[in-house]
């Protein structure tokens, strides 16, 4: 079973303030798939690498396109 990410370990991660994380998680922006577990929000770490990647991918393809 893999670990879940708490907003203050996925802000430090990322390099974002926690507040960033609880703001763009309620308003619907950008991130990773998150879990709620009561009144607890957590990240699979499985789920942030693919965020990840797929932000790789567009930055690549926006890369080479202009």
């Amino acid at each position: 079973m893999q670990e879940l990410m708490s907003p203050k370990a996925l802000a430090a991660f990322l390099g974002l303030a926690v507040q960033t994380i609880y703001n763009r998680h309620s308003t619907g922006g950008d991130l990773p798939k998150s879990i709620k577990l009561g009144s607890r929000l957590r990240f699979s770490g499985s789920d942030v690498d693919a965020w990840l990647d797929a932000k790789r991918q567009f930055m690549t393809s926006a890369t080479q396109d202009g």
